[in-house]
């Protein structure tokens, strides 16, 4: 359970920048610090901070206002950076690997367990519900899309909810090795459709339809 908490904590784009900004400055930071210089919503960096305290990664004390109220809680990082060539070379090593066992099958999977186990914002699991709209699959895919890095943009299309996918994070391994990195992604894509209501909707990602844009389809179910 510890691994995945850890894993959960650092797998997220938007939660390891401000894991990076409480680093780069070097003295305690408030929410509304840490939400200015990552340009997230103070609540969604509230939440970010409490997965990474519980994960180890981060510590919360109390600063002594200057005026009235009780004790502002500022957060440091407790854990020292390791540079992110070590992370590009894992992923480099694991997709290189990965493909040569033709794993796009495996990386769906992947990206499914990661969605079950270590997104604590995704769907929980394959929990029908009731009326669930193309435009709610849509707006949950989105929103994880979104936490995972990406720069997301929903674009008209016949019959889909169709997001186009900028600023891949993974964007230099998903060019040498697409169907593990897109594979990933589609799992996730995939798992988060159906943790709304299982089978209602297929969902489909087109690798680069432009030079660093993929496209995701979410359609009804036939």
């Amino acid at each position: 359970m510890a691994d995945d908490m850890t894993y959960g904590a650092l797998a997220v784009a938007s939660r390891r920048r401000v894991l990076e900004v409480l680093r780069e400055a070097g003295t305690p930071q408030d929410a509304t610090a840490l939400a200015q210089a990552t340009g997230l919503h103070p609540n969604t960096v509230r939440f970010h901070l409490k997965v990474l305290i519980d994960a180890g990664y981060v510590a919360q004390t109390s600063a002594h206002r200057s005026g009235r109220g009780r004790p502002q809680a500022v957060y440091t990082s407790v854990t020292p950076a390791t540079g992110e060539g070590g992370y590009a070379l894992l992923a480099e090593m694991l997709a290189g690997q990965l493909d040569e066992a033709d794993g796009a099958a495996l990386a769906q999977r992947a990206g499914r367990r990661w969605l079950r186990h270590a997104a604590p914002t995704a769907p929980a699991g394959p929990v029908a519900q009731a009326g669930v709209t193309l435009d709610d699959a849509a707006a949950c895919a989105v929103a994880l899309i979104t936490e995972l890095g990406f720069d997301p943009v929903r674009t008209p299309h016949d019959g889909a909810a169709r997001i186009e996918l900028h600023a891949c994070p993974f964007l230099d391994v998903a060019r040498r090795h697409p169907d593990v990195v897109c594979g990933v992604h589609l799992g996730l894509l995939r798992g988060t459709v159906d943790g709304l209501s299982p089978q209602a909707f297929d969902a489909e990602l087109h690798p680069f339809v432009r030079p660093g844009v993929c496209a995701a389809e979410i359609r009804a179910a036939r």
